[in-house]
């Protein structure tokens, strides 16, 4: 059974958790992974966040006017998009969705939850670990904090590498997404054409401008100062790094007696018997390391983490 990552409005936190009840009594092999606000203390949340929703099966938006209004949720199905998941809404209102989400096919929360169920168990994953490395990267490049700026730095990251959420339409393996009103491109205007015309001649010509003064503003470059230099600062000193996580079962309970490792720094624990874990390495801030996860009966799980994320989860399932 898959593993989903609830995108919500904290707003709407009772009927989130009326949801996962739900989810759970129709289908308790469902593994729901939910965001918890201590994620987005000091550390880079937008990067862990990624992480996340890479690391599940697929992408559930309870779509609703909070919703709408939350930058928190909008980077997270932007991201989402980016990394090709499936994504599917749950209405927990009469709020339309985005234009970039009305050709995927949504539930309402009120209806049967086998419907939901079937959507979620329907979902078939992009192992695309390439682009999720990349997003990733781009997302440890986002330094500010406040939402309504992650969510702009991260649109214009993912635009730059051709994985935009604002254009006509995105492609992915499991899912495409038209965005607008209509899916076929519709012949430019005239109106909109002049605007594109007149734009290309005005790039040229500052183009133009800008290499003729070129010469003329180039200086050569001084020789460095004799004597003695002033010693760099070493910005990125190692510090004290926890991980800590939990590993759970597909049926959503704790599993103990998991040997997981740091191979990069030869540790080794075993998660206890809520399944979770701990490992403090000394190192450099907020550095991306691969983990494994083992035990008997079970698949092997590989992934790279954040050090300094106090929220890692993941689900280990049983061989066949």
């Amino acid at each position: 059974m898959p593993s989903a990552f609830l995108s919500y409005s904290r707003e709407d936190l009772a009927l989130i958790e009326q949801l996962e009840a739900r989810l759970k009594a129709s289908s308790p092999n469902i593994s729901i992974w939910r965001d918890q606000e201590k994620i987005y203390g000091g550390q880079k949340w937008p990067k862990v966040l990624g992480e996340a929703i890479a690391h599940q099966d697929v992408f559930l938006l309870a779509w609703s006017k909070n919703s709408v209004a939350s930058h928190f949720v909008e980077f997270e199905w932007c991201t989402a998009l980016a990394l090709k998941k499936t994504i599917v809404p749950c209405l927990l209102d009469s709020t339309a969705l985005p234009p970039s989400l009305t050709a995927t096919n949504a539930v309402a929360i009120n209806d049967d939850p086998s419907k939901l169920v079937t959507a979620l168990t329907g979902a078939h994953p992009v192992a695309d670990v390439v682009r999720r490395a990349e997003i990733r990267n781009k997302l440890d490049q986002i330094t500010d904090t406040e939402p309504r700026e992650v969510l702009k730095a991260a649109k214009t990251l993912f635009d730059q590498r051709g994985w935009t959420v604002q254009g006509n339409v995105i492609q992915g393996e499991c899912v495409t997404v038209h965005m607008g009103e209509g899916a076929a491109p519709a012949a430019k205007g005239l109106a909109e054409k002049w605007q594109t015309w007149v734009g290309t001649l005005v790039g040229i010509l500052t183009a133009v401008t800008l290499m003729s003064e070129l010469p003329a503003k180039i200086k050569p470059v001084p020789p460095p100062p004799s004597g003695p230099t002033t010693p760099k600062i070493e910005s990125n000193k190692p510090k004290l790094q926890t991980l800590v996580g939990a590993i759970r079962t597909a049926g959503d309970d704790p599993l103990d007696e998991v040997q997981v490792s740091l191979p990069r720094f030869n540790l080794t624990t075993t998660t206890d018997k809520f399944g979770q874990f701990r490992f403090r390495v000394m190192t450099s801030e907020q550095e991306t390391v691969a983990l494994l996860a083992q035990k008997p009966g079970y698949q092997p799980y590989e992934a790279d983490v954040t050090l300094g994320n106090p929220a890692l989860g993941f689900t280990m399932r049983k061989k066949p």
